[in-house]
């Protein structure tokens, strides 16, 4: 086979792999999304807003103990899986792998003591007396969760083998609706909270066995050490990447501890909290493209594959800004109608929060695939350095905006910090790749999505919001009627499609 042939085989293999991977993602977030949305309608219908905003305190503050003793693990393993499997030195993998694991354990066990022991001293500062109970109960589930979320979820991504994480995903939407059953026969937010260690304790097992799987299908010919040097480098990336996480903190979570401290009522949590879950899902296409690339980023880089690089760089970036524009107008135009659907119209409240969140969520995601290649190609510590500049900026907006606005102001706290966030990125990128940003796709998916919210506002002042689910589904087909047209899809992006349901081969069809 000619060395050009061979290119474009592998490239092919590539895409390939892209596209399993993102279908495996698609459909893992599309179910973690519905049932994430059950049980939060579920929760707020049966315990009230008041109890959801101090459900969201509890589950938000657990998940700060989560990252502050997880050490950076996660982001580190998936980057040395990438790497060496890349180079083919599994031994090393293997070795690295294992000892990652007893320090993850090691750091939370830690932090789950420590977590108990504060519980009261937490809730008194927030003034909520029961509070205290949630988080001790929280605490013993702490490893576990790490187990599954720190430790083998990137793995799996290191892997190329999202088909674990779409396994493992629907084990958890599975139990979770058995706590979704607790709350309804009547044990409240207590059965519910005591119902996570559950679930996180089953899934530590299962994820266990995935990884004992993968690491078992690494074929080693030579045993080969990893040296003082690489772990040097390790130990930085891990470094980088946990203080990176820990500054991100300031423009997603942490704005919800702040929140809850400065707002005069607790339910400005809560309209916050659904505001974000719900801005969420437009960026949850793009996030799929731009997980499954983080491999392949580091593959082509370690084979100095550049121009391969920048051809798979071009179609991700093309397909997040088709599947979230759409979806970020749409959300706008129906937000009240969507709330009150799926909520109450006592939550009307998360309306202005959430459209400026979907703003934030459309700078994100488009752009996520260019930003993620910090991360991918070992830089971790720009990435940290543009996170410690967001993070200045929403504390200083967070102070401010917080005690006047609320969840508004929240809102708007994270949208500041975000575009920082973005913007700091793609100086540091541009470093490293040219950047080039799809301005004609961009508009051409503006105009089919401003023409397809226009057919969205006409509709829902005229039919009932019992119809809303149908207004949705013909405004995408309005809009995938107008990308057509203006020749937004071309054949590679059918061919694409196709391969994600495994029909391209059948069909006999190769992308030029």
């Amino acid at each position: 086979m000619k060395a050009e042939d061979k290119k474009v085989a592998e490239l092919k293999v590539e895409q390939s792999l892209l596209a399993t991977n993102s279908l495996y993602y698609v459909f893992r977030y599309t179910s973690k999304f519905i049932m994430m949305f059950i049980t939060s309608v579920l929760l707020v219908r049966f315990l009230g807003v008041e109890n959801y905003g101090i459900y969201s305190l509890a589950v938000v503050i657990w998940a700060l103990f989560l990252l502050v003793f997880s050490l950076g693990t996660g982001p580190t393993l998936q980057y040395i899986i990438a790497k060496y499997r890349a180079k083919k030195q599994f031994s090393k993998l293997d070795w690295l792998v294992k000892h990652y694991l007893i320090v993850l354990m090691i750091s939370t066990t830690i932090g789950s003591i420590i977590m108990f022991l504060s519980a009261q001293t937490i809730a008194a500062f927030y003034r909520i007396p029961e509070l205290a109970n949630f988080l001790e109960i929280l605490a013993v589930g702490l490893v576990a969760y790490s187990i599954t979320e720190n430790f083998a979820a990137p793995i799996y991504v290191g892997y190329q083998k999202l088909k674990y994480t779409f396994f493992a995903g629907l084990l958890y939407d599975a139990l979770r609706l058995l706590q979704v059953s607790v709350v309804v026969i009547g044990l409240g937010l207590l059965g519910a909270i005591t119902f996570y260690d559950v679930v996180y304790l089953i899934l530590a097992v299962v994820s266990v066995f995935f990884v004992y799987r993968l690491l078992l299908s690494n074929k080693s010919t030579t045993k080969q050490k990893v040296t003082k040097s690489e772990l040097v480098k390790f130990g930085r990336y891990s470094k980088f990447s946990y203080s990176s996480a820990l500054v991100s903190y300031i423009y997603g979570p942490l704005i919800t501890l702040l929140l809850g401290f400065f707002a005069v009522n607790v339910s400005a949590v809560a309209f916050y909290r659904v505001g974000l879950f719900m801005s969420g899902i437009v960026g949850m296409p793009a996030g799929a493209l731009a997980a499954t690339f983080f491999a392949t980023n580091t593959k082509y880089f370690e084979k100095r594959q550049y121009s391969d690089f920048y051809r798979m760089l071009a179609l991700i970036m093309r397909y997040a800004a088709m599947l979230t524009i759409p979806l970020v107008v749409g959300g706008i135009v129906a937000a009240g109608p969507l709330l009150t659907y799926f909520y109450h119209s006592s939550f009307l409240g998360a309306e202005t929060p959430l459209i400026i969140l979907l703003l934030a969520a459309v700078i994100t995601s488009i752009l996520s695939p260019i930003t993620g290649v910090l991360s991918a190609i070992g830089h971790q510590k720009y990435f940290m350095y543009s996170n410690g500049i967001a993070a200045v900026i929403g504390i200083i907006s967070a102070i401010i905006l917080l005690p006047i606005f609320a969840a508004t102001g929240a809102a708007l706290v994270y949208f500041l910090s975000s575009l920082t966030l973005v913007l700091v990125n793609l100086k540091f990128v541009s470093k490293y790749i040219k950047i080039n940003i799809p301005f004609l796709v961009l508009l051409k998916s503006t105009v089919a999505s401003l023409i397809m919210g226009g057919y969205i506002y006409f509709l829902n002042l005229y039919i009932k919001l019992a119809f809303l689910p149908l207004v949705l589904i013909s405004a995408l087909v309005i809009y995938v009627a107008f990308a057509y047209i203006m020749k937004l899809v071309t054949k590679v992006d059918i061919i694409f499609f196709l391969r994600l349901i495994k029909l391209d081969k059948l069909l006999g069809l190769r992308a030029n």
